[in-house]
């Protein structure tokens, strides 16, 4: 009955002919825009409970999140792919469109954007899935528990496992239950599954399963040897079991991104997909994940999209390598929870690395943070972006980073000549 259905969730997105699904979540409950969605072309409401429509326009189920991630299961299970699952703390959506750059797309389905949850992971299934061979899935985890679920829906035939840190911690409740919720991926993976982790000792000692791949930096089956930058772009050498590889990406990559290469390298040979390279040599990153560019000879970074100290690190070592001097305009670490001040303070360590510092406190969590390279502090993105233009010259480098709930992207998009929103 639901084989072509096109699934929503909000009322808003509505759409003639679809199939409108009423969730209750913290803040709301889908059951109350059901004549909403119906209004608006929903042929069918799925319900937990009576509503005020004729009773033709409902199906009612137990539990309208799980009617989600078992109808997807179902139609995984029919066309029946081989999946690859990424999770990881930073890199899952670039690793993801790496992965899939590389293949054809009449061979491999996504999924798009952020749909990396328990409700969105199925609804992507479910929307735009259309029985490829390959499903390359990013899935998300905000708590222990998380990673299981989206398995019980697709589970991988490989297991990704890239780095483990600190990003939500004050959701997760701590470093260990993130590093015992992202290890869920390799212990619900598929029988006959292979596992491709970082090659970390926290994580490798807390693996049991036979069939490990790693991947790391100067370390690991597939590793990162080295790298340079040349004007904008990178150089990057691999060591894997099937010999050396120089790629020669046509942008700036970070060393985590560089690293996870090594991840997607393993991907392949693992798949045994013979891929053109230049695919992945020519890959753009998404925007706002750590995307550069350059102005008037100033090296813009965006990475606007999300933050947590493990990723500040990494981008500040970038920052270092390609400017003769280096800027930040830096916003609040979020969902950090008891650890926010712990972690803005260790914050304003990492940032002591550079020559200025802006921070955008529209949200006051980095309030806590002592740095003795800030420039100013400022919630009006006009003040900020007039000071740093008047400090910036040919060779500098500025990055624009911030978790997303601070809208980052507000401030570059003024710094590189357009408006806010």
């Amino acid at each position: 009955m639901f084989e072509n259905a096109k699934f929503v969730i909000d009322s808003r997105e509505a759409f003639e002919g679809c199939v409108f699904v009423a969730l209750k979540g913290e803040k709301t409950d889908g059951h109350l825009y059901v004549n909403e969605a119906l209004g608006k072309g929903a042929v069918l409401a799925v319900v937990e409970r009576e509503v005020d429509v004729p009773k033709e326009k409902l199906f009612f189920v137990r539990n309208t999140r799980i009617f989600l991630q078992e109808l997807a299961a179902q139609k995984l299970s029919r066309y029946n792919p081989t999946i690859v699952g990424i999770t990881g703390s930073n890199g899952k959506t670039t690793t993801k469109e790496m992965i899939y750059k590389c293949l054809d797309s009449g061979l491999a389905f996504r999924n798009p954007g952020n749909l990396n949850t328990e409700i969105g992971l199925p609804l992507a299934v479910l929307n735009d899935y259309e029985g490829q061979k390959y499903a390359i899935l990013e899935m998300a985890m905000n708590k222990p528990g998380d990673i299981t679920t989206l398995c019980r829906i697709a589970q991988p035939h490989v297991a990704v496992l890239l780095n483990v840190g600190t990003a939500h911690r004050g959701v997760a409740g701590g470093t260990e239950q993130i590093l015992t919720g992202k290890l869920e991926i390799v212990q619900n993976m598929h029988k006959d599954g292979i596992a491709i982790v970082h090659s970390d000792q926290r994580i490798l000692e807390r693996i049991k399963e036979r069939n490990v791949i790693t991947f790391g930096f100067q370390k690991g089956d597939y590793y990162l040897d080295n790298y340079t930058y040349e004007s904008l772009s990178t150089v990057a050498f691999y060591r894997t079991p099937n010999g050396s590889k120089v790629l020669r990406f046509s942008t700036i990559f970070n060393v985590g991104q560089l690293i996870n290469v090594a991840a997607v390298l393993a991907v392949f040979d693992v798949l045994k997909l013979e891929v053109d390279l230049s695919k992945l040599e020519n890959f753009v990153p998404v925007t706002g994940r750590f995307k550069v560019q350059q102005i008037e000879g100033v090296y813009i970074i965006d990475d606007t999209y999300n933050a947590s100290l493990e990723s500040f690190k990494v981008a500040v070592e970038t920052l270092k390598k390609l400017g003769k001097k280096t800027y930040a305009v830096v916003g609040s670490i979020k969902e950090q929870g008891s650890f926010s001040e712990e972690t803005h303070k260790e914050l304003g360590k990492i940032l002591e690395q550079l020559d200025g510092v802006f921070v955008y406190n529209i949200d006051h969590e980095i309030d806590t943070m002592e740095c003795s390279k800030i420039v100013l502090r400022s919630d009006q993105p006009d003040v900020i972006v007039s000071k740093l233009r008047s400090l910036l010259n040919p060779k500098d480098a500025v990055l624009f980073k911030a978790s997303r709930a601070i809208a980052m992207e507000n401030v570059l998009k003024l710094f590189t000549g357009g408006s806010t929103v």
